[in-house]
């Protein structure tokens, strides 16, 4: 016996299917050439390795006349061939016969008996594209399911067996994130009763987001001064958590360090070295004049949600905002942003509001009129960014979703490995909120959401009189609603001054003079005077009450200058009838303005 190749038993089958074949084609040949039939031709897999027998022999059947017959044989057939040769005409051979006349070998039925027969199955496909996420910008082969109850989850579980990937699950909201490959395959699974979600990014801003514009003023370390803080604060916030859905917080000599910590990336993520959220939580438990919190005594609850790159998505921060509600925070606070809007994230927020939870989140840096999601969704309390002088910054996005705006232009914040930094944003003005809030509750003995509207009623208006799309209701004061009860204060401000675009009966565009009365007292005759270019332009007005406003727009009646300068403006509030001003700081406000060509 000659062994022709060694197998193992794993390659055994896969060697059988290759070599069958050729095996029988062999068998064939000497079946139909020879009428031989070869001893032992078979192929066998048995003790790991294949043989082939070639020997060919045949057995005669009478020995006993083996020599007489095999002459008579010869002879005989000497004779025939003989007579045959002289006999045949010639013909053409084989090679030269036109194809279709040499008719196709037919295999033995034993070849075809062996041949290895395999069933025939539709195979369902292995992968389609997810044109859907791709043209929403979402994550690719991922969507979240929310389902109407737990039972309804579980019944999903059970159809769908391995056929899709199980990424993470909300039983809070009765929520899956799913993996698939198909997605027709995971329609197939669904039963039309849930609710399907694209997964979106969700990001901590870019360095090259946040862009000031000329002129701006800083804020550094004067939050506690800017929002009219004058007494001792560093019992605000004591018994209020406040969630900081982030790239995590980190402890800093320049915090209180009352810090928890959830982590929804998994132990197996890498330790935070992102110190945007801890820069962020500074704004708020800071104890350092450097960089100081306004509420410093409360506890805050660090939720990391986004890694070391500040990448998160909306599956992560709806499963931030149970968690932060679950742990009891009164305040989340949300200084990333997507442009997509989330299903699942809606009903995150609708959960933290049941609870009693408020949400704060950004605008976002991009400088459009587009606000960012969370804060693009109902019910969360969206901020954007001012200055230190209170004018709304170039980057800061507009939209009928903001409801206040705070400082986010170089404001002082601690940093990872006991730094500190100047940071500028909506993601740092959002804070600044959140622990305005904390403190309210704090000093005036009320919940967050009584906080928020003690807030508004109190805030200082900036840019257009009233709610714009800015600032919202304008920007928090937590003076003036310490001294709410207070009578006899006397406080008019030159709330903002700004330049209104040319018009058909105004070619060279408007100056427009907000003023406030942030006092306790109604104001009579408040004289307001304007210095312009073409000279003074005085302004009276009547009454104001506090808390109101009254705004009035000055013509511009000087050209553009050829060499594009800018032209200034000063306005200025006075008090008349012998009343003395509490702040004089904010009485008078002074701009560049340069009108277009």
């Amino acid at each position: 016996m000659q062994r022709l190749k060694l197998i193992d038993s794993e390659e055994a089958t896969d060697w059988y299917s290759e070599k069958h074949q050729g095996l029988c084609a062999i068998r064939d040949h000497l079946e139909l050439k020879t009428n031989w039939h070869p001893i032992g031709a078979e192929a066998s897999l048995g003790n790991n390795f294949a043989t082939i027998s070639p020997n060919m022999g045949f057995t005669l059947l009478m020995t006993k006349f083996r020599t007489p017959l095999l002459v008579l044989g010869f002879i005989a057939m000497g004779l025939l061939g003989f007579w045959l040769a002289k006999t045949a005409a010639p013909g053409p051979s084989a090679e030269n016969l036109p194809r279709e006349e040499i008719a196709p070998q037919r295999k033995s039925p034993a070849a075809e008996d062996e041949m290895p027969r395999f069933r025939k199955a539709t195979r369902e496909p292995v992968y389609k594209s997810d044109q859907e996420a791709a043209d929403a910008g979402a994550l690719l082969g991922q969507r979240v399911l929310v389902f109407k109850d737990n039972d309804a989850l579980e019944a999903f579980l059970k159809r769908a067996g391995n056929k899709v990937l199980l990424l993470g699950r909300l039983d809070a909201l009765n929520a899956l994130r799913i993996g698939f490959l198909n997605m027709d395959l995971l329609a197939g699974l669904l039963d039309g009763q849930e609710e399907i979600s694209l997964i979106f990014p969700v990001d901590v801003p870019t360095n090259s987001e946040g862009i000031a514009q000329d002129g701006a003023i800083p804020l550094g370390a004067k939050l506690l001064e800017w929002l009219g803080i004058t007494g001792d604060n560093s019992s605000w916030g004591a018994g209020i958590k406040i969630a900081i859905l982030d790239t995590g917080v980190l402890q800093h000599s320049g915090t209180t360090g009352k810090i928890s910590w959830i982590n929804l990336l998994g132990d197996s993520a890498p330790p935070t070295t992102n110190g945007h959220g801890t820069a962020v939580a500074s704004m708020i438990n800071g104890n350092n004049p450097l960089a100081p919190g306004i509420a410093p005594s409360s506890q805050i609850v660090s939720v990391r949600i986004a890694d070391n790159e500040g990448g998160s998505n909306s599956f992560l921060l709806a499963a931030g905002i149970v968690a932060a509600v679950d742990a009891g925070a009164s305040i989340i606070n949300i200084s990333m942003g997507s442009f997509g809007d989330s299903a699942v994230v809606r009903n995150a927020i609708e959960y933290a509001r049941e609870a009693g939870s408020v949400i704060i989140a950004a605008a976002g840096n991009n400088g459009t009129n587009r606000v960012t999601y969370p804060g693009a969704n109902q019910g969360v309390t969206t901020i954007g960014s001012v200055d230190g002088a209170n004018d709304l910054m170039a980057f800061s996005n507009r939209g009928t979703q903001i409801a206040f705006a705070a400082p986010g232009y170089n404001v002082n914040a601690a940093w990872p490995g006991d730094q500190y930094v100047s940071v500028s944003g909506t993601s740092f003005s959002t804070p600044i909120f959140s622990g305005t809030v904390a403190g309210v509750m704090t000093a005036m003995g009320v919940t967050a959401t009584q906080a928020i509207q003690l807030i508004g009623k109190y805030s200082n208006d900036v840019g257009s009189a009233g709610n714009d799309l800015g600032s919202g209701a304008g920007v928090p004061n937590i003076g003036r609603i310490l001294n709410s009860k207070t009578r006899g204060i006397y406080d008019a401000a030159v709330a903002s001054q700004q330049l209104i675009p040319p018009g058909a009966s105004t070619p060279n565009g408007q100056i427009e003079v907000l003023v406030q009365n942030r006092g306790t007292e109604n104001l009579v005759n408040a004289r307001v005077d304007i210095s312009t270019p073409s000279g003074i332009v005085t302004r009276n007005i009547t009454s104001l009450m506090p808390q109101g406003v009254h705004s009035f727009s000055i013509p511009i009646n000087v050209a553009p200058r050829q060499d594009g300068s800018a032209l200034r403006y000063d306005s200025q509030v006075t008090l008349t009838q012998g009343k003395q001003d509490s702040n004089p700081t904010n009485d008078r406000r002074s701009n560049l303005y340069t009108p277009a060509p």
